[in-house]
């Protein structure tokens, strides 16, 4: 069993082809990628912590029904675009969206939590301390405070890969696929 880290998949989301320069033609095949790539690496017993913003669209159901194709056991870290977010922009709908993601195999996790990676604590939430992909540091009072932990988030898309103690698991700075926490270890390492 290994476990694997990723972010910002966007699954039907057709703007963000264009925002982040992603090189598919349209939404379907985005998603057969994105889906191809995450199953040619994770395993089905295999766990993975997705750190927000899954997919974005307005048949939402049906685009969180889509992952359910996704391999191995699946924690999501709630971001801006996730319906199971206290924070979403649209306002609070994680009674109504909540079973919806569940139907779907997700575990549905704390917006921001410390864990513990090969005796290293970190921090993971979808956004880092500092950075945001659009030149702001939006959703302040939802980022973590920072106490000198390591961060594994997402939500910077291309902004950066690591910036100091904070690493960007999103898929748009990793070949659209998700992280083996083996790299995660060795940037640990480094730091």
């Amino acid at each position: 069993m290994a476990t694997w880290w990723t972010s910002d998949t966007h699954f039907s989301h057709p703007n963000i082809i264009r925002y982040c320069r992603r090189p598919f033609a349209d939404v379907a095949e985005m998603n057969r990628e994105l889906i191809a790539r995450w199953n040619h690496v994770v395993a089905p017993g295999d766990v993975v912590w997705h750190l927000g913003d899954l997919s974005l669209g307005v048949q939402i159901e049906e685009q969180v029904m889509m992952t359910a194709a996704l391999n191995g056991t699946r924690r999501l870290v709630p971001g801006n675009h996730d319906r199971v977010a206290s924070f979403f922009n649209g306002g609070d709908q994680r009674a109504r969206f909540w079973p919806v993601y569940e139907a779907a195999g997700w575990e549905i996790m704390p917006e921001q939590l410390q864990h513990s990676i090969a005796g290293r604590r970190v921090m993971v939430c979808h956004f880092p301390y500092r950075g945001d992909s659009l030149g702001e540091d939006r959703y302040r009072p939802h980022r973590p405070v920072d106490h000198g932990l390591p961060i594994i988030h997402g939500h910077v898309h291309t902004d950066f890969a690591e910036q100091g103690r904070q690493l960007n698991v999103g898929v748009d700075v990793r070949q659209f696929s998700p992280v083996a926490e083996s790299t995660i270890i060795r940037w640990l390492d480094s730091l």
